[in-house]
């Protein structure tokens, strides 16, 4: 009888691990909610800017706080330089538009290479646009966040 008393408490424990080990399971996954992130470009959200305030930010650090004014460190983002160009058609002799895009992924630092700036410093016109894109900031705790557009349309 003692063997069968040891078989079925162990039976029991068994059972026992098992049911909690469902009930753990079952638990819904603890959530982490991103807080209200805001992007900027040096002091601008974005917009329909002039272009002499967009020149004077072109070496200013791309950047993001939350509504607490805490700011994030940039892990990456993506700018993308939307350029409308005049070309004469060939066949028509007509003079059309359209427009170029070119873009670049940068990663850990929220400034544009010396290249990127030199090149939209020195080309940057009337009705082109801007985008800051796809950032994501990392916070101190190591969780990462994505992060508003900034959109910059020159007038």
């Amino acid at each position: 009888m003692n063997k069968t008393v040891k078989k079925m408490g162990l039976f029991m424990v068994l059972i026992a691990g098992f049911c909690l080990q469902t009930m753990a399971q079952q638990k819904p996954a603890p959530t982490l909610k991103p807080p209200p992130l805001q992007s900027f470009w040096g002091t601008t959200k974005g917009g329909d800017l002039p272009l002499e305030m967009v020149l004077g930010i072109i070496d200013s650090a791309v950047w993001v706080m939350d509504d607490k004014k805490v700011r994030y460190r940039i892990s990456r983002f993506m700018i993308v330089y939307k350029s409308k160009d005049k070309f004469e058609d060939e066949k028509t002799g007509e003079l059309k538009t359209r427009f170029n895009v070119t873009s670049i992924n940068i990663k850990n630092t929220g400034y544009l290479p010396a290249t990127w700036q030199k090149s939209l410093y020195e080309n940057i016109k009337k009705d082109d646009e801007l985008m800051i894109t796809d950032i994501i900031v990392q916070n101190n705790r190591g969780s990462y966040f994505s992060c508003p557009d900034v959109i910059i349309r020159i007038k």
